[in-house]
């Protein structure tokens, strides 16, 4: 049994944690919940002894700490999972797996991720990169092992980030498995109210520092809500916007041919307008990743041509077309987009080298105004919850970008945090710019897409128009069935 009592975590005058008591019981699934920066990060960093607190105390099995270290943490079996995997990208996918273990050789390493990756039914490449992984399959790798280091506390923060349908029930299986089997105790830290309901025992609800109530089955969906976000859960999403007619496309591809460390694809031809939201749907690896990378120069056009706003360019330097107005967002903020060690206004300063001057009074309009970023402008990327980090890559993007391309454009946000994102995408494409994102919530995809683009195995399956993107059109072509039936018998639906 672990219990966190009285802990406070203050950050300068910003209280991340308000005096949180809690018991945690073996074989038991628990959700944490609440709205960005409610302080759910923070709480269980220091239960994973990544985090000093300011107060307070853990008991664990009866010992009473005033805190942990990460290796403290481990030696006591608590192990976390983060939104953005502990790894070193640059490693082969055995020597991350064994850091942190007793000595072993490569066999016996190959041999033990073999084992708990059929109890997970993934399949990793010993000798691959973790750089070619994706997020998600970085994370199923972090949770392998996790459970390899003996933890039987787990801690896992917005999980089924990144990972499809199919990943996620079998996560969910083995969640289920250690828990009830096993006696592990599991903590789900969630902006996925439908994951608290389904899988929890017990939802502890933070807001604003504290913890304001824990519910026990049955669970009441509308008073969780309010729980959470008070009146602040109401809200509208804003309606696509019209698109007006343009004499050139803001993006034409002619036979394009987009290459990167995995596979490649092509020949591609596709123009989109402004004022487009386009989204992109696909299992994982089915080349939506590979499109948006490549258009924006991060992997390699090996042949053909993009044009943007009538400029051609037969190559795709990511430093000309960022010049060209092209802006990528992409899903690991800390490794691609942000800079760990650097704190709010040091980000600021860099993405907006112009203004010298008044950076506070700015700081203060385009991040806490703009888009809700509640922190104290020295603290570091590294401390932001996951929903604050995306906040803040956000509110970086200039408001001359013309081309946006977006990775889980509301990876780890609550449902008040995300509409506030689309509401702002949307009106950036209202006044002209061109939006293509991918995420793995296909309903997502439908609600916020003028067009889908569907992959499979590695191609351009079809483009579905928004009459036509339903979900079951869009899941039968990412499932590899004939465009031509689908769309031929989605038009024949009344």
């Amino acid at each position: 049994m672990i219990v966190l009592k009285d802990i406070h975590k203050h950050y300068g005058r910003v209280r991340a944690n308000d005096g949180i008591g809690l018991t945690l019981e073996p074989g038991r699934i628990y959700a944490l919940v609440g709205e960005n920066g409610a302080g759910k990060s923070t709480l269980m960093r220091v239960l994973a002894g990544h985090t000093r607190p300011t107060s307070g105390s853990l008991v664990i099995n009866g010992e009473e700490l005033a805190y942990l270290t990460p290796a403290l943490a481990r030696e006591k079996g608590v192990g976390m999972l983060y939104q953005d995997p502990l790894d070193f990208p640059a490693m082969p996918v055995w020597e991350n797996f064994q850091l942190g273990a007793p000595h072993r050789t490569r066999r016996e390493v190959v041999d033990i991720l073999g084992e708990l990756s059929f109890r997970l039914d993934a399949c990793f490449l010993p000798d691959e990169p973790v750089s070619s992984l994706t997020v998600g399959e970085r994370q199923l790798l972090e949770l392998l092992r996790l459970l390899d280091l003996g933890a039987t506390t787990l801690i896992l923060d917005e999980p089924t980030t990144g990972i499809t349908p199919e990943q996620k029930q079998d996560l969910f299986d083995l969640l289920m498995k250690l828990a009830r089997e096993e006696n592990h105790t599991v903590i789900l830290v969630t902006h996925k109210l439908s994951e608290a309901l389904e899988m929890a025992d017990a939802i502890f609800v933070m807001r604003q520092g504290k913890l304001v109530v824990t519910l026990d089955p049955p669970y009441d969906e509308k008073k969780l809500v309010h729980h959470m976000f008070g009146e602040a859960a109401e809200g509208e999403t804003s309606p696509l916007p019209e698109i007006a007619a343009a004499p050139v496309p803001r993006l034409r591809m002619e036979d394009t041919f987009l290459a990167g460390p995995k596979y490649s694809m092509g020949p591609i031809n596709f123009s989109a307008l402004p004022g487009e939201c386009i989204g992109l749907a696909g299992l994982d690896g089915s080349g939506q990743e590979l499109f948006l990378r490549g258009l924006c120069g991060l992997d390699r056009m090996p042949g053909g041509s993009l044009a943007l706003d009538g400029v051609g360019f037969r190559t795709n330097d990511f430093n000309t077309l960022r010049g060209a107005g092209v802006q990528f967002v992409p899903a690991d903020r800390l490794q691609l987009a942000l800079f760990p060690a650097l704190n709010l206004m040091e980000h600021i300063a860099l993405a907006f080298p112009d203004r010298r001057r008044g950076l506070d009074e700015f700081y203060e309009g385009q991040c806490v105004r703009k888009f809700n970023l509640r922190a104290h402008p020295d603290t570091r990327a590294s401390e932001l919850s996951g929903g604050n980090q995306q906040r803040l890559l956000l509110s970086l993007i200039p408001a001359h970008a013309a081309l946006l391309l977006m990775e889980h454009p509301t990876r780890g946000l609550d449902a008040g945090s995300a509409r506030q994102v689309w509401n702002h995408l949307k009106a950036r494409c209202a006044n002209g710019a061109t939006l293509i994102y991918f995420s793995p919530d296909l309903e997502e995809v439908l609600e916020h897409s003028h067009r889908v683009i569907v992959f499979y195995d590695r191609t351009i399956a079809a483009v579905v128009e928004r009459e036509q993107a339903t979900m079951e059109v869009v899941g039968a072509l990412m499932a590899g069935k004939p465009a031509e039936k689908v769309l031929a018998g989605a038009e024949a639906t009344p």
